[in-house]
């Protein structure tokens, strides 16, 4: 004789659906925190970048380079890690007056650049 077992489904899918819903706002709030550190972050690159860019062309016989480790240094998002730094003019010779200088700096697969004209 065969006999058949019938389970009684009693869960609530009201349980479950607020359950995926908990988990589900936990991963995009997640998500959302590591979004918004990362911004912070290319802020404040392009904080220093800007902030480098300024220093130098009020006062050109400042180094770029070391004003953005100045700058990297007071920074709390970006004081550890390492910024790679390339300068470009346009014409090639960085003093004459006019000359436009771009400056890129690059940390942790973040870019910020700054330019602007020398005066004479």
């Amino acid at each position: 004789m065969k006999t058949s077992l019938i389970v009684d489904d009693k869960g609530s899918a009201l349980l479950e659906v607020v359950a995926f819903a908990f988990v589900g706002f936990g991963l995009v709030l997640t998500l959302g925190f590591q979004m918004l550190e990362t911004e912070r972050k290319v802020l404040e690159l392009q904080s220093i970048s800007r902030n480098a860019m300024r220093a130098h062309l009020l006062d050109p016989d400042s180094d770029i380079f070391e004003e953005v480790s100045r700058l990297q240094s007071k920074s709390r998002l970006l004081a550890e890690g390492n910024i790679a730094i390339s300068v470009t003019c346009i014409p090639a010779t960085c003093n004459n007056p006019g000359t436009l200088v771009w400056v890129e700096l690059m940390a942790e697969d973040l870019h910020a650049k700054a330019f602007g004209v020398k005066s004479g």
